[in-house]
């Protein structure tokens, strides 16, 4: 009996080593199976990019002027080559109101995804969250990239007693807050330069905001104000039909389409002239990174684009790229200049 029992054993041991053995052939063949064999398992690394599909429906872009003057009609021949580039419908929409506020504050506060865009300048990016409680600060919006830069001049009707900047200059000193000059919104670099030049001069003359550009160029036209301060873009076409007289650009340098009028600095009439940041495109703060490259991207190709630069050519505006990281530094340094310099007022 005993041996039948060792017998036994010694068989039962046999088979539980030949389980045991072919058990840890099959955890070791598991161990090796290849990394493209491995069930796949879900987690962060495998999640798509945010924005990495962008766009997938149309686009919307906000202009805080009236329509018709430069900044309108320079998104409008913007949005054509955009929509070529991303494949989707690009809409533009103006909206005056509130020195910009009313546009760049339905800007800010919408879904951070790049169905609204919006176009900021110095005017409502920057000077007017400085001067008035508007609910946003230049901080507010994450930039896609600026495209034009256009200098500021004033001017007068053709048939002004005003032959030059100084001739301006001595009527108002004889005759205090008679004067009337017309200025692309309260909050604009215009108005903010104006107010710095009479400082500056010691003069007192009627500044009068106007909603953008187009209006205060029709003011001139009706002689409901004796001269503007805008942009030259919107005063070359009327100052070659002989309608206007550009008595001095009041930026840094002489401006490229009226090359033969001096500056303010160089008539010796020192604190009229600024030098705005360029005009460009934002989004909402928090947009994908994803979505602000193909923004960026497609604003670049659409400035250099023939039939663009043609649109500029007619509207004399010169189609100057300037990246999203150049652009956001561009108002920061802005934004802290005129922080300062108000604070002064």
């Amino acid at each position: 009996m005993k041996r039948k029992w060792n017998t036994a054993a010694l068989g039962l041991s046999v088979l539980l080593m030949t389980v045991v053995s072919a058990c840890g052939q099959t955890a070791s063949s598991t161990a090796n199976t290849p990394a493209s064999k491995t069930p796949a398992t879900t987690g962060a690394s495998a999640a798509p990019t945010p924005g990495s599909d962008y766009p997938t429906k149309a686009i919307q872009i906000l202009v805080p002027f009236s329509a018709g003057g430069a900044t309108d009609l320079s998104v409008r021949a913007l949005a054509p080559k955009l929509e070529k580039v991303l494949g989707q419908k690009v809409e533009v929409v103006d909206k005056p109101g509130g020195a910009g506020a009313l546009s760049m504050n339905e800007v800010i506060k919408a879904k951070p995804d790049g169905y609204t865009i919006g176009f900021t300048s110095v005017g409502p990016g920057i000077i007017t969250p400085l001067t008035t409680e508007v609910g946003y600060t230049a901080k507010d919006f994450d930039a896609v990239g600026g495209y034009m830069d256009n200098p500021y001049a004033l001017a007068v009707s053709s048939g002004s007693k005003y032959g030059k900047l100084q001739d301006l200059v001595d009527d108002i000193k004889a005759n205090p807050n008679k004067v009337k000059i017309g200025t692309t919104g309260p909050s604009s670099p215009s108005f903010i330069g104006l107010q710095k030049f009479a400082e500056t001069q010691g003069l007192k003359f009627q500044l009068i905001p106007y909603n953008g550009g187009v209006d205060a160029v029709n003011a001139l036209l009706g002689n409901n104000v004796d001269a503007i301060v805008n942009v030259d873009s919107e005063i070359l076409s009327y100052v070659k039909d002989n309608k206007f007289k550009a008595l001095a650009i009041v930026t840094k340098k002489r401006s490229a389409i009226l090359p033969g009028v001096q500056t303010s600095d160089e008539q010796n009439l020192k604190g009229l002239t600024f030098a705005p940041p360029p005009g460009g495109l934002i989004v909402p703060k928090g947009t994908p990174a994803a979505v602000i490259a193909k923004l960026e991207a497609a604003l670049k190709q659409a400035t250099e684009d023939p039939d663009v630069k043609k649109s500029f050519d007619n509207i004399f505006i010169e189609p100057i790229f300037s990246t999203a990281a150049d652009f956001r530094k561009a108002y920061d340094d802005a934004n802290a200049q005129y922080a300062q310099s108000l604070k002064k007022q």
